[in-house]
């Protein structure tokens, strides 16, 4: 970080690392750092009001390297928003994102430098990269793909992040952080810059990702970043790749077919279709004992069947309850009448009229309110709990069945059903 520099080829560096108590760790990133070949550098630790050594240890760096270490140590909003108070206090023409649990191999700044300066038709370069232990020992190389682009990361995520370094007039031109984002940030980030710039891949190890107990990649993938990157790939795509479907699926059977549809519905998996757009269903799933719905029959695709994944739980807290009876209405026409025992059942309704819209009606023979049985303090009057309510068209049947009779075979009818081009 000291040498003389010419700044035609070595322009200044920022490195920005959001921090919290990640005190047993930061020493070893801000090593990497500052032990690294290139002259022209300078760090920005962004510390989410650590209680443990961390400020310790950043005070002493901050005393030895002075204005090319700078930190700030205070409450913040999470990962993202620390990132973006780092990028308003960087200074260099090329930013790098190395987080306080990551380390940098030798002479990973100036081979992104040199590849930028070579090449200014990327708006970022990346390298590959080491997944490593608690004690940043090796495990196994990270999956990087070198030919990545907007097309291949609909598919996947594969440039790790702490090997990445970007044009600092890039970031400016697509924008901060998105800061509703805790966990796939990077990947959202990386669509967005691989939509206007091409990618650079160096072919050299560059930066080591470390796993531990408690870090995100480890504890967090299926409960938030799996439906970030869903969500990601709807923002930037209008779909969702099959890559990340056949995940969550797998994660999720065994929460059933009625489930998984209705999420299929909300993540567009065979677009527009019939949709449902009112119900007086609760948010935690349970329904009064009188549910009415509207079903707007729009789309691509007419509507074929009308799922209902429920649960009859009111014998669990009253053993003299009886079977629950359902009574179903569809358009004012009385449909069909329903009894089931005690747990899950399912409803097959279907709905093949050519017409814009349905009302179905469903009235239940008992009800119950928790607070009165002394189930909890739930004063509210329910019947039943519905884990699905979904509208489906004749190929989302198919893949109803398939979840429910072949979930093994999912996986190859979705992609044999869903080709994508971009």
């Amino acid at each position: 970080m000291s040498r003389s520099y010419d700044p035609r080829n070595e322009p200044l560096v920022s490195v920005i690392t959001p921090s919290y108590q990640q005190g047993a760790f930061i020493r070893e990133t801000i090593e990497s750092i500052v032990s690294q070949d290139y002259p022209n550098t300078e760090l920005i630790v962004v510390d989410g009001g650590s209680k443990d050594e961390t400020v310790n240890i950043l005070q002493k760096y901050a005393r030895k390297y002075g204005d090319r270490f700078r930190y700030v140590s205070e409450k913040d909003k999470g990962q993202s928003n620390a990132l973006n108070k780092g990028l308003a206090m960087a200074r260099g023409e090329v930013i790098g994102w190395l987080n306080s649990d990551d380390t940098y191999w030798p002479k990973a700044i100036s081979r992104a430098v040199s590849a930028l300066v070579k090449h200014p038709e990327y708006g970022l370069v990346y390298g590959k990269a080491d997944h490593t232990d608690k004690d940043n020992k090796h495990l196994r190389p990270y999956p990087v793909d070198p030919g990545i682009d907007r097309a291949r990361l609909f598919d996947v995520c594969t440039i790790c992040q702490p090997a990445v370094f970007i044009r600092r007039s890039v970031l400016d031109q697509v924008g901060p952080i998105d800061e509703s984002l805790h966990f796939c940030m990077d990947y959202d980030l990386w669509m967005r810059i691989a939509a206007k710039h091409r990618l650079g891949f160096v072919n050299q190890v560059m930066a080591n990702s470390r796993l531990h107990d408690d870090c995100k990649s480890v504890k967090q993938y299926f409960t938030v970043g799996l439906p970030e990157i869903i969500r990601t790939n709807l923002k930037h795509y209008g779909a969702v790749s099959n890559h990340w479907l056949i995940q969550y699926i797998a994660h999720h059977l065994p929460e059933g077919p009625a489930w998984l549809m209705e999420k299929m519905k909300q993540f567009r998996v065979f677009g527009p279709g019939p949709q449902i757009t009112s119900s007086n269903r609760l948010e935690d799933g349970w329904v009064p004992p009188y549910w009415k719905m509207e079903i707007d029959n729009g789309g691509e695709s007419p509507l074929d069947r009308l799922i209902i994944g429920g649960d009859h739980q009111l014998p669990k807290f009253n053993r003299k309850a009886d079977r629950l009876a359902l009574t179903v209405h569809i358009n004012g026409v009385h449909y069909r009448n329903y009894k089931f025992g005690e747990g899950p059942f399912e409803l097959k309704i279907p709905l093949r009229d050519n017409v814009p819209s349905y009302v179905v009606e469903i009235q239940a023979n008992s009800s119950f309110i928790p607070a009165k049985l002394k189930v909890n303090d739930d004063d509210r009057t329910l019947s039943f709990k519905v884990n699905g309510a979904v509208p489906l068209t004749s190929l989302e049947a198919r893949m109803y069945e398939m979840l429910d009779e072949e979930p093994a075979a999912i996986g190859s009818w979705l992609v044999k059903r869903r080709k994508f081009k971009w």
